[in-house]
């Protein structure tokens, strides 16, 4: 039993030896790389690296962290010649819930594969050194981190061509990665958004610190489709819809589409495009995320939040309209109102949305601090509202005589129906006239279309091509 006991402490004490993972130190007596932004003094993954002698050997040793979902999570780090993830090798961390311990593993993953294969201790018994003063890990339940610290030999005695030798002049482009299940996918079972790459090359054997390497997350196509269709349903259905059905209703009087009015066949169909678009989006966005979004850094966890919102406010928006009134009705007004929040509140929920996720790393744009996309769509805002100031001032302008021909209009078709009525002699039906100012009000939703669809086609090009 005392053996137990000391035995307990013994390991409870080695454990707690371990230093946490320091990063002030960056570029000034070790290289890292890390996320250009971290919160509070916490990055979501870092690595760092610095050249050692150990027995007349050189080694680098390696610091791993990152955030991880579970205690089955792991850390890599990948040396790569080109920025993908192929005839590259790697090093990386788990924690092993059994022995209650970190263990570090090397492997490559051989050209033209999209599998991993680990080294055995075996192969190479001088490859790695895990244990001893200030090496090891630890696995944090409450922060669900994982660190690590360990060294590498410089050049590898056995299979350095797949290992890669760090020796310079060798540079490479440094990967980190996140991930799950460790042994059964030998490292390859990534998180979505698990992977970051480094800007450029180094040589990490290098003693010259002074340049911290900043990453650059890799974009899924998954992730870039969700917000293609999310720009595509809310810069442009959302905003020509919205401007259709509340400065257009006078216009088009005498024309029909599909036996409806233009603009409530143009509104229903742009509106109706919207909402498709977005639910897809949203399902790509749970596939990508293999459920809900595992963010928790602000403000980047807001983006899931109201991207939901957004989707219902859509999806109960258009059920309000099976339950409008007749236009004479009585309460006609209250599902006008109800209808014109639900939809105004959405449209302006989708700015904000749209706002963080292309902040988001995994968009493959960062907008960490003001940038070229965020301004294209501060420039959108600002022109969508001075096309409704634009839209409502002209409408006052032209109430009155609008209103004096819309009266003039129906006293005719009073006096149509009871001249039908009364069996005279047939005339034809009165045309509705056309409002004033009706040029001016092509013109204007000619431009705001196109505007809307440069601004549309410009952010999709963004969000592909990053």
């Amino acid at each position: 039993m005392l053996s137990l006991i000391f035995a307990f402490i013994f390991v409870s004490s080695a454990r707690g030896a371990f230093q946490e993972i320091d990063l002030t130190n960056c570029g000034v007596t070790k290289g890292c790389l890390r996320p250009s932004v971290c919160a509070d003094d916490h990055c979501e993954y870092a690595a760092t690296w610095r050249l050692i002698d150990q027995d007349s050997v050189d080694y680098i040793e390696f610091e791993l962290l990152g955030d991880v979902k579970s205690s089955d999570g792991f850390v890599t780090l990948v040396f790569s010649k080109d920025r993908h993830f192929g005839g590259d090798g790697f090093v990386g961390c788990y924690y092993d819930t059994y022995n209650m311990k970190t263990v570090v593993r090397a492997g490559y993953r051989p050209e033209a594969s999209i599998s991993n294969q680990l080294v055995s201790v075996d192969d190479d018994p001088t490859l790695l050194v895990t244990e001893g003063e200030n090496l090891g890990g630890e696995y944090s339940e409450v922060k669900q981190q994982l660190q690590c610290r360990f060294r590498r030999r410089v050049t590898p005695v056995r299979l350095s061509d797949r290992l890669k030798d760090l020796a310079p002049p060798n540079a490479y482009f440094l990967m980190i990665q996140r991930g799950s299940d460790p042994l059964g996918s030998a490292f390859g079972s990534l998180y979505p958004g698990g992977e970051a790459v480094s800007k450029e090359n180094a040589v990490v054997t290098s003693p010259l610190y002074g340049v911290r390497i900043e990453d650059q997350m890799r974009a899924s196509g998954v992730a870039k489709a969700h917000g293609c269709m999310m720009v595509l349903a809310w810069v442009f259905c959302s905003s020509v819809g919205v401007i259709l059905s509340r400065y257009y209703k006078d216009m088009w009087p005498n024309s029909g589409l599909l036996g409806e009015r233009v603009w409530f066949q143009l509104h229903r169909i742009l509106m109706g495009v919207c909402v498709g678009l977005t639910c897809i989006a949203v399902i790509l966005a749970f596939a990508f995320c293999y459920g809900y979004s595992t963010l928790s850094s602000y403000p980047d966890y807001i983006h899931p939040i109201l991207g939901l919102i957004v989707l219902c406010l859509a999806f109960i928006n258009p059920l309000t309209s099976f339950c409008r009134c007749h236009p004479n009705s009585k309460h006609r007004p209250y599902f006008n109102w109800i209808h014109f929040f639900i939809g105004t509140f959405a449209h302006c929920l989708s700015i904000p949305t749209m706002m963080l996720g292309l902040r988001l790393p995994a968009a493959g744009v960062h907008l960490r601090t003001l940038n070229y996309p965020l301004w294209i769509l501060i420039f959108f805002v600002i022109f969508q509202f001075i096309v409704e100031i634009t839209l409502e001032i002209h409408g006052c302008i032209f109430y009155r005589r609008n209103k004096n021909k819309r009266m003039a209009y129906l006293n005719e078709l009073e006096n149509y129906r009871i001249a039908t009525q009364s069996g005279g002699a047939p005339t034809p039906r009165p045309a509705e006239p056309e409002p004033s100012g009706r040029i001016f009000k092509y013109f204007v939703i000619s431009l705001h279309a196109t505007v809307a669809a440069i601004v549309a086609v410009i952010l999709v090009i963004i969000i592909a091509v990053n």
